[in-house]
């Protein structure tokens, strides 16, 4: 069966404002792919009496993983909270502390009184040695679960959760053991679950799961199953009704996926950005090994810059404006030449929260994509959107653009073109 985990945070600064909670978010995302479930996530001030109601709370689970409040000073309090919950004493553990003083030694320090307290457990503890840090970790059994208590630092409590809890919420012999996930930008939640009908009950007739999660602008859909081949037509079933959004796949991260496929055509990309500022090419180079595909970008925040930089015509901006499909394929076209580059990308568009018209309202962004074969262009609105909003969907989109060419799926979208250099030069695509 599969596995219920509880999570519990310690700590006032996680209470306060003065921190937000990642060690948390940590193990939930391990339960995407170690197939455990997290049921319940506490957060609790360093009170003893608070963390023993969130332990009896969180007991019915099969494990809790506990962050924070082993550290020396007094009010680090989860070390009695937990001899409290466990009916138990504390004691000191003479291994433990052996280990902190000939770290000390080590390190040229003299321990203080208070080290001493990060070596008392529960006298029915185990003890969970740290090669991290000065607190080590424990696991108390206690009511049907196992408790585990680790340091609250992310780093030390990442180190923890590998060495010590994996192994405990790894899929038993039950379990769906096949996995996938998948990204897919340009679709909302609701659309995209829609077009995805059926496959819950086709999951469910093959003993596997299906989970959505919207982190704008991209949504993730992980696949489970017992085994390959059951997976193989669960990822099918999707892949015929929305492989044409697919961004990502597994670990791998978007931008990076457009670098590969850049590097097996040997092409480059370059780009001409106005309403994102940058963004686009911060992207692009905030991803390791972009100097192999990545010429360079042109910050074309006025309408002179669009001009002197990537070679729009002046006559078409005052005739078009900006923002429209011929500037866009202008400035792709242009930043491609002006860079050598294989692939052009272009954005143009309002972002906002003011600037707009009853023709091209707040929101309104137009990109241009020039490639081997063309340009093409692509108008897109995102309504009731921040300006961040706007900014992160552009880039998003752009790329979006280029990788679909590259995959050969820029077919299945809203798109025009492509266009020759000549159209593109004189003016046209009209906007739409």
């Amino acid at each position: 069966m599969i596995k219920h985990v509880g999570i519990l945070c310690i700590g006032d600064e996680l209470l306060d404002g003065r921190v937000s909670d990642k060690n948390g978010r940590h193990v939930m995302r391990l339960g995407e792919d170690r197939l455990f479930q997290v049921r319940e996530l506490r957060i609790v001030r360093d009170d003893e009496d608070r963390i023993v109601q969130a332990l009896d709370a969180l007991s019915s689970c099969d494990v809790i993983v506990v962050s924070g409040g082993l550290g020396p000073t007094a009010d680090d309090r989860t070390r009695e909270a937990a001899a409290a919950w466990s009916q138990d004493v504390l004691h000191e553990d003479a291994p433990s502390l052996q280990r902190l003083e000939e770290r000390a030694r080590e390190r040229d320090y003299t321990l203080t009184d208070n080290n001493r307290r990060q070596c008392t457990f529960p006298s029915r503890a185990t003890i969970l040695a740290t090669e991290v840090g000065t607190a080590p970790g424990f696991r108390v059994d206690h009511r049907g679960c196992a408790a585990f208590f680790f340091p609250g630092v992310p780093r030390e409590f990442q180190w923890f959760v590998e060495r010590y809890l994996l192994h405990e919420l790894g899929p038993d012999d039950d379990a769906p053991r096949a996995s996938a996930r998948r990204r897919y930008y340009g679709l909302g939640e609701s659309k995209l679950e829609t077009m995805v009908e059926g496959i819950e009950p086709l999951a469910h007739q093959l003993g596997g799961r299906v989970g959505y999660r919207a982190s704008y602008p991209v949504i993730e859909v992980s696949l489970k199953a017992p085994e390959d081949a059951a997976l193989a037509q669960l990822v099918d079933f999707i892949e015929a009704r929305i492989g044409a959004w697919l961004v990502a796949e597994g670990g791998e991260d978007f931008f990076a996926r457009v670098g590969r496929r850049l590097i097996e055509h040997k092409a480059t990309v370059a780009v001409a950005e106005s309403c994102t500022g940058g963004l686009l090419g911060g992207a692009l180079t905030k991803t390791p090994g972009s100097s192999a595909w990545f010429e360079g970008g042109f910050l074309t925040y006025a309408n002179q810059a669009k001009i002197d930089l990537v070679g729009v015509n002046a006559s078409t901006l005052a005739s078009e404006g900006a923002v429209s499909a011929a500037v866009a394929c202008q400035m792709a076209l242009g930043s491609a030449r002006a860079a050598g580059a294989t692939f052009g990308l272009a954005i143009s568009g309002v972002a906002g929260p003011t600037g707009g018209s009853a023709e091209k309202p707040v929101g309104t962004v137009d990109f241009g994509l020039h490639t081997p074969q063309g340009t093409f262009h692509k108008r897109a609105h995102y309504p009731g959107r921040t300006r961040d909003e706007i900014r992160t969907a552009s880039v998003y989109t752009a790329m979006a653009l280029l990788l679909w060419h590259l995959e050969g799926r820029l077919d299945a979208h809203d798109v025009r073109g492509p266009f020759d250099a000549s159209s593109v030069e004189a003016g046209v695509p009209p906007a739409p």
